[in-house]
């Protein structure tokens, strides 16, 4: 397991235990692309397109997280379902697209800092919710890196 110094970042006590103030790290749900479980394949496949993603948070209308849509998911569920025509994938709801790998998300409340990282190791971003699994927004492994950094160097300022 993983332990960090606590002078290389901000924490707060939350239920007794130390946690990382992921607000220095969060994208919040305002900023964040995300894909709507009732949306359309074809529609999913235009956000990938247009921003060339390959992964993003999958929500439902309550606004609760529901997991993560890649584009090897799409790609095997038109290569399964539709003989490889994307004009069909227009009446296909995202929320029946077989998912190959999902993304853990973690409890923006309590997470700690090794929760965190350990789940940034794995994964592009990792998905932060609130007691009732609603999506909150995510912590990119590059923001997460960034923030280290510069707590690191808050600490030790002589080094480069």
């Amino acid at each position: 397991m993983l332990r960090f110094q606590r002078s290389y970042m901000h924490v707060i006590a939350v239920k007794g235990a130390v946690v990382l103030n992921i607000l220095f790290c969060l994208t919040p749900k305002s900023e964040v692309d995300i894909i709507y479980d009732d949306a359309s394949l074809f529609k999913a496949m235009q956000i990938f397109e247009k921003n060339n993603y390959y992964v993003l948070p999958l929500i439902s209308k309550k606004g609760r997280y529901v997991g993560t849509l890649t584009t090897s998911d799409i790609l095997g569920c038109i290569k399964e379902n539709f003989d490889l025509s994307v004009k069909a994938s227009a009446d296909f709801p995202v929320r029946n697209v077989k998912r190959i790998r999902e993304y853990k998300a973690v409890n923006g409340g309590t997470a700690t800092m090794e929760d965190i990282v350990q789940v940034a190791t794995d994964q592009n971003f990792v998905p932060v919710v609130d007691d009732d699994f609603n999506f909150i927004g995510i912590i990119t492994r590059k923001s997460l890196l960034n923030w280290m950094r510069a707590e690191y160097h808050k600490t030790h300022p002589d080094e480069v």
